[in-house]
């Protein structure tokens, strides 16, 4: 299968999923109301680099609470209504609201690597919200890539995948190993040096060019 598939039922499969519940995982935020499975991010020239870009799991709105409302409106409403018209208003939102995600920029060096949010797709490990933005534990993070994160992979056929933090490489990366796929992480440890931090990321920076560029 190719890049070319229906987005419209595969991110409706991803809202719809009702597998996990807080009796899963008592962290878990699964309601009627905000907490919706979040299915990620796909540029619409996502094929000129073919960029993944993995996270743990979304993270409950703050600073982005005003903006979030009509992205789990939107969410909701495929949910409800799978149609392409419902589809297609939630990526008018993404289109909006991406920008102003913080997994990007200081996360993430987009523009270092020559890219823009059109040219990659993004994704979490898993794709529900958690109480105080905790780390999902080991058995939900193994069903969400069982259901999910392993099926995306293979749609994607990416040239090269990124992880936002090491939790996602952890408990992905064997994944995008298996699959024969290069790989790297962007380390988000509070700890770590300037020194580091900037050689990470210009190993990430390196690893992309060569990859995607």
């Amino acid at each position: 299968m190719t890049i070319a598939i229906a987005w419209n039922a595969e991110f409706t499969r991803i809202i719809q999923g009702t597998t996990c519940t807080s009796a899963t995982d008592r962290k878990l935020l699964r309601d009627l109301a905000e907490h919706v499975p979040q299915p990620g991010w796909v540029g619409s020239n996502y094929n000129h680099a073919s960029v993944l870009m993995v996270g743990q799991n979304p993270g409950t709105p703050k600073s982005l609470a005003d903006a979030d409302r009509p992205y789990t409106s939107a969410l909701r409403a495929l949910k409800n209504d799978p149609t392409e018209e419902n589809h297609q208003a939630l990526i008018t939102v993404l289109q909006k609201f991406v920008p102003q995600w913080p997994v990007h920029g200081n996360y993430f060096p987009l523009i270092e690597c020559g890219l823009t949010l059109q040219d990659i797709a993004y994704c979490n490990v898993v794709r529900c919200r958690t109480q105080n933005d905790s780390p999902p534990n080991k058995a939900l993070a193994q069903t969400c890539i069982a259901q999910h994160f392993s099926r995306w992979l293979a749609l994607l056929s990416p040239r090269v995948v990124v992880f936002v933090g090491k939790w996602a490489a952890d408990h992905a990366a064997s994944e995008v190993q298996s699959a024969g796929r290069p790989f790297a992480f962007m380390n988000r440890r509070r700890n770590l040096s300037s020194e580091d931090r900037t050689a990470n990321r210009h190993a990430v920076v390196q690893l992309v060019r060569e990859v995607a560029g």
